[in-house]
């Protein structure tokens, strides 16, 4: 088992990731729209063991102040093991940037916060979808949130 980073886009497997993305579970999104959101992304990361698709994860920077992650996946068979904490890290070092937020899939929160992260008591997000939103735990709803 040879694990390895990359940053190289043009050999990713988008359907792989979007497999990734069901198994993980970080949802359903067509492998065009993954596709163009990775490369839309000024870092993006893609781990394999071998030529296997394992992990991905990328982020937004202003390379001095401010980066942001996303979509951190790991294969539900490799989580436990490190990847997904090499992938962050890497995003973040990277980045250049100073500080660094995430958007963390429900329920991984502990997992981030082993890492250093915080819970953040100013961040605000406003969803094409918020009743989704607020039911898969993203957000507060409407009504505790004042407003």
């Amino acid at each position: 088992m040879t694990i390895s980073i990359s940053q190289s886009i043009e050999s990713v497997n988008w359907t792989h990731l979007e497999d990734l993305f069901i198994r993980a579970p970080l949802g359903a999104r067509s492998a065009a729209l993954l596709e163009q959101t990775f490369r839309n992304s000024q870092i993006a990361l893609f781990a394999y063991d071998d030529n296997r698709l394992i992990g991905a994860g990328r982020a937004l920077t202003d390379k001095i102040n401010w980066t942001v992650v996303f979509d951190v996946v790991v294969d539900p068979e490799r989580q436990g093991r490190g990847l997904g904490k090499a992938i962050v890290e890497a995003l973040a070092s990277i980045s250049g940037a100073r500080n660094v937020m995430l958007q963390s899939v429900p329920g991984k929160e502990n997992f981030y916060a082993r890492l250093g992260y915080r819970p953040m008591t100013s961040a605000m997000a406003k969803y094409e979808n918020p009743d989704w939103a607020s039911a898969n735990g993203y957000i507060a709803s409407a009504s505790s949130s004042g407003t």
